[in-house]
């Protein structure tokens, strides 16, 4: 539990203001999303992944669904130093479309490819895609058959 604390309380400082999703800064979401520590934020998510992801949880029953780990640090537990490491750039941001990368070292070197639209008059995120070592697609996961 200290571990999650010391995490929260690193993931706070380095979002500062960013709190809920911005309206103008793609960026801002993503940093606000690590913020919250938390991948049953679904207020950070698109329609179409909140959809797909709180069907998972409702097919899951209380156990491990399609994701058996926590897709934005890439792993099921966090390095000591992983906020520290953890840096956020814009890709592109055209009209309600925008790609943010996270990377950041949590059991090597992570790079994730956010993507964001414009919901509602702020940024939500539609899609995750790790680009190192194991590649996947969150909506692709979260789009499969229950196992």
């Amino acid at each position: 539990m200290h571990r999650r604390a010391v995490l929260t309380l690193a993931f706070g400082l380095l979002a500062e203001p960013a709190l809920a999703q911005s309206a103008a800064d793609p960026v801002e979401t993503v940093r606000a999303f690590y913020a919250a520590d938390d991948i049953n934020a679904v207020r950070f998510y698109a329609k179409r992944l909140r959809t797909l992801y709180e069907r998972d949880q409702r097919e899951a029953k209380g156990e491990v669904g399609r994701l058996g780990f926590a897709f934005y640090v890439n792993g099921q537990d966090t390095e000591p130093d992983f906020a520290k490491s953890l840096a956020l750039a814009p890709l592109s941001n055209e009209g309600d479309r925008a790609e943010v990368r996270a990377s950041f070292r949590n059991g090597g070197p992570q790079e994730l490819r956010y993507s964001l639209v414009r919901e509602a008059g702020a940024w939500k995120i539609a899609n995750v895609r790790s680009l190192k070592g194991e590649t996947w697609d969150l909506i692709a996961l979260l789009s499969a058959p229950l196992r």
